[in-house]
Protein backbone atom coordinates (compact mmCIF):
# COMPACT_ATOMS: atom_id res chain seq x y z
CA UNK A 1 0.00 0.00 0.00
CA UNK A 2 1.24 3.31 -0.79
CA UNK A 3 -1.13 6.06 -1.57
CA UNK A 4 -2.00 9.42 -1.16
CA UNK A 5 -4.69 10.74 0.82
CA UNK A 6 -6.71 13.85 1.61
CA UNK A 7 -7.41 14.91 5.24
CA UNK A 8 -10.63 17.12 6.30
CA UNK A 9 -10.23 18.35 9.73
CA UNK A 10 -12.63 19.48 11.62
CA UNK A 11 -12.40 21.88 14.66
CA UNK A 12 -14.59 23.33 16.97
CA UNK A 13 -15.77 23.55 21.09
CA UNK A 14 -16.06 20.17 22.82
CA UNK A 15 -19.32 21.10 24.68
CA UNK A 16 -21.91 18.21 24.21
CA UNK A 17 -23.68 19.95 21.78
CA UNK A 18 -21.10 21.27 19.21
CA UNK A 19 -19.32 17.99 19.72
CA UNK A 20 -22.62 16.44 18.08
CA UNK A 21 -22.58 18.46 15.25
CA UNK A 22 -18.85 17.54 14.40
CA UNK A 23 -19.41 14.00 15.17
CA UNK A 24 -22.62 13.61 12.79
CA UNK A 25 -20.30 15.84 10.16
CA UNK A 26 -17.72 13.65 10.06
CA UNK A 27 -19.41 11.06 9.66
CA UNK A 28 -21.71 12.58 6.24
CA UNK A 29 -18.35 13.35 4.99
CA UNK A 30 -16.77 9.71 5.38
CA UNK A 31 -19.91 8.45 3.86
CA UNK A 32 -19.90 11.08 0.72
CA UNK A 33 -16.47 10.78 0.30
CA UNK A 34 -14.75 7.15 1.76
CA UNK A 35 -14.39 6.17 -2.10
CA UNK A 36 -11.98 9.07 -2.33
CA UNK A 37 -9.34 8.18 0.17
CA UNK A 38 -11.10 11.46 2.41
CA UNK A 39 -10.74 11.25 5.80
CA UNK A 40 -12.49 13.46 8.30
CA UNK A 41 -10.68 14.00 11.60
CA UNK A 42 -11.48 15.26 15.13
CA UNK A 43 -8.63 17.05 16.61
CA UNK A 44 -9.84 14.86 19.99
CA UNK A 45 -9.97 11.78 18.86
CA UNK A 46 -6.31 11.77 16.62
CA UNK A 47 -2.49 11.61 18.07
CA UNK A 48 0.58 12.25 15.64
CA UNK A 49 3.53 9.85 16.40
CA UNK A 50 6.71 10.12 14.98
CA UNK A 51 9.44 7.24 14.83
CA UNK A 52 12.93 6.80 13.36
CA UNK A 53 11.52 4.59 10.02
CA UNK A 54 7.76 5.69 9.93
CA UNK A 55 5.42 8.55 11.28
CA UNK A 56 1.74 7.59 12.21
CA UNK A 57 -1.62 9.43 12.77
CA UNK A 58 -4.17 7.33 15.16
CA UNK A 59 -8.08 8.20 15.41
CA UNK A 60 -9.38 6.24 18.34
CA UNK A 61 -12.40 4.63 17.07
CA UNK A 62 -14.10 3.27 20.27
CA UNK A 63 -12.81 3.18 24.08
CA UNK A 64 -10.71 0.26 22.77
CA UNK A 65 -10.18 0.32 19.57
CA UNK A 66 -7.55 2.80 17.42
CA UNK A 67 -6.53 3.38 13.82
CA UNK A 68 -3.72 3.50 12.50
CA UNK A 69 -2.61 5.38 9.56
CA UNK A 70 1.20 4.92 8.99
CA UNK A 71 3.52 7.55 6.30
CA UNK A 72 6.22 6.93 4.80
CA UNK A 73 8.01 10.17 2.83
CA UNK A 74 4.39 11.61 3.21
CA UNK A 75 2.50 8.74 1.32
CA UNK A 76 0.33 6.13 3.22
CA UNK A 77 2.14 2.34 3.43
CA UNK A 78 -0.07 0.79 6.30
CA UNK A 79 -2.95 1.01 8.00
CA UNK A 80 -4.84 -1.38 10.67
CA UNK A 81 -7.31 -1.44 13.23
CA UNK A 82 -6.20 -2.71 16.35
CA UNK A 83 -7.36 -3.38 20.44
CA UNK A 84 -5.92 -1.10 22.74
CA UNK A 85 -3.73 -2.61 24.97
CA UNK A 86 -4.41 -1.71 28.55
CA UNK A 87 -6.30 1.08 27.36
CA UNK A 88 -3.51 3.13 26.24
CA UNK A 89 -2.58 4.02 23.01
CA UNK A 90 0.79 5.13 23.30
CA UNK A 91 1.67 1.67 24.43
CA UNK A 92 -0.43 -0.10 21.92
CA UNK A 93 1.05 2.15 19.16
CA UNK A 94 5.14 1.71 19.77
CA UNK A 95 4.26 -2.23 20.35
CA UNK A 96 2.91 -2.52 16.87
CA UNK A 97 5.39 -0.43 15.45
CA UNK A 98 8.68 -1.83 17.84
CA UNK A 99 7.34 -5.57 16.45
CA UNK A 100 6.58 -4.72 12.62
CA UNK A 101 9.19 -1.97 11.71
CA UNK A 102 11.52 -2.33 14.31
CA UNK A 103 11.69 1.24 15.56
CA UNK A 104 14.24 2.42 18.15
CA UNK A 105 13.00 6.10 18.63
CA UNK A 106 9.70 7.09 19.51
CA UNK A 107 7.16 10.22 20.72
CA UNK A 108 3.68 11.79 20.64
CA UNK A 109 3.96 15.12 19.42
CA UNK A 110 2.62 17.85 22.04
CA UNK A 111 -0.70 19.19 21.36
CA UNK A 112 0.34 22.41 19.40
CA UNK A 113 3.01 20.57 16.76
CA UNK A 114 -0.20 18.24 16.84
CA UNK A 115 -2.58 20.50 15.44
CA UNK A 116 0.20 22.33 13.02
CA UNK A 117 1.01 19.07 11.53
CA UNK A 118 -2.87 18.39 11.06
CA UNK A 119 -3.68 21.90 10.00
CA UNK A 120 -0.46 21.78 7.38
CA UNK A 121 -1.77 18.38 5.76
CA UNK A 122 -5.26 19.00 5.92
CA UNK A 123 -6.99 19.67 2.45
CA UNK A 124 -9.86 22.09 4.38
CA UNK A 125 -10.24 23.08 7.66
CA UNK A 126 -13.65 23.02 8.89
CA UNK A 127 -14.11 25.52 12.19
CA UNK A 128 -17.42 24.72 14.19
CA UNK A 129 -19.46 27.85 15.80
CA UNK A 130 -22.76 26.18 17.21
CA UNK A 131 -23.37 27.33 20.42
CA UNK A 132 -22.75 31.01 21.92
CA UNK A 133 -21.17 30.39 25.37
CA UNK A 134 -18.33 28.05 24.95
CA UNK A 135 -14.77 27.85 26.42
CA UNK A 136 -13.72 29.49 23.82
CA UNK A 137 -11.49 26.95 22.62
CA UNK A 138 -12.63 26.91 18.94
CA UNK A 139 -11.25 30.94 19.06
CA UNK A 140 -8.04 29.62 20.14
CA UNK A 141 -7.38 27.10 17.20
CA UNK A 142 -8.64 29.62 14.49
CA UNK A 143 -5.89 31.97 16.11
CA UNK A 144 -3.40 29.63 15.65
CA UNK A 145 -4.86 28.78 11.99
CA UNK A 146 -4.38 32.45 11.25
CA UNK A 147 -1.38 32.81 12.52
CA UNK A 148 0.42 29.11 10.75
CA UNK A 149 -0.76 30.76 7.23
CA UNK A 150 -3.44 28.82 6.89
CA UNK A 151 -6.36 31.16 6.44
CA UNK A 152 -6.94 29.62 2.76
CA UNK A 153 -8.06 26.40 4.23
CA UNK A 154 -10.32 27.83 6.88
CA UNK A 155 -14.26 27.41 6.46
CA UNK A 156 -15.82 29.17 9.50
CA UNK A 157 -19.36 27.55 9.79
CA UNK A 158 -21.63 29.38 12.41
CA UNK A 159 -25.07 28.92 13.17
CA UNK A 160 -27.25 31.66 11.97
CA UNK A 161 -28.84 33.06 15.23
CA UNK A 162 -25.21 33.12 16.82
CA UNK A 163 -23.80 36.88 16.91
CA UNK A 164 -20.25 37.24 16.50
CA UNK A 165 -18.30 39.91 17.87
CA UNK A 166 -16.48 43.02 15.75
CA UNK A 167 -13.13 42.02 16.62
CA UNK A 168 -13.54 38.68 15.94
CA UNK A 169 -15.34 39.83 12.29
CA UNK A 170 -11.67 42.11 11.95
CA UNK A 171 -9.92 38.82 11.60
CA UNK A 172 -12.29 37.18 9.32
CA UNK A 173 -12.19 39.90 7.13
CA UNK A 174 -8.88 40.76 7.75
CA UNK A 175 -7.31 37.28 6.68
CA UNK A 176 -10.05 36.77 3.96
CA UNK A 177 -11.65 33.40 5.80
CA UNK A 178 -14.66 32.14 4.32
CA UNK A 179 -17.56 31.97 5.80
CA UNK A 180 -20.76 30.31 5.96
CA UNK A 181 -24.34 30.10 8.22
CA UNK A 182 -26.14 27.55 8.75
CA UNK A 183 -29.64 26.71 10.52
CA UNK A 184 -29.40 23.60 11.45
CA UNK A 185 -27.83 19.90 11.63
CA UNK A 186 -29.05 19.27 8.08
CA UNK A 187 -28.33 22.51 6.37
CA UNK A 188 -24.74 22.53 8.50
CA UNK A 189 -24.11 18.66 6.44
CA UNK A 190 -25.35 20.00 2.81
CA UNK A 191 -23.11 23.10 3.36
CA UNK A 192 -19.74 20.75 4.47
CA UNK A 193 -20.85 18.66 1.40
CA UNK A 194 -20.92 20.96 -1.34
CA UNK A 195 -18.00 22.53 -0.29
CA UNK A 196 -15.60 19.47 -0.27
CA UNK A 197 -17.10 18.42 -3.42
CA UNK A 198 -15.66 21.60 -5.24
CA UNK A 199 -12.47 22.00 -3.22
CA UNK A 200 -12.29 18.25 -4.39
CA UNK A 201 -12.93 18.60 -7.76
CA UNK A 202 -10.94 21.95 -8.09
CA UNK A 203 -7.80 19.93 -7.15
CA UNK A 204 -8.31 16.82 -9.47
CA UNK A 205 -8.12 19.35 -11.71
Amino acid sequence: MHKTITTILLLGSFDPQTKAQLENTKEEIVKTFSAENVYALLLDDVEVYISDVVEVLTELITEDKVTLFIFQDNQLVDMNDLKLEEHDVDKTVYNYLEKKYKITEFSRLPIFDKLDTLMRNAKVIFLLREKEETRGGEYMELMHALFRGHAEKIWFLNRNDIVLSSMLMEYLDKYEVKMRTYQGERDLKNAVIRTLQYQLQNSAT
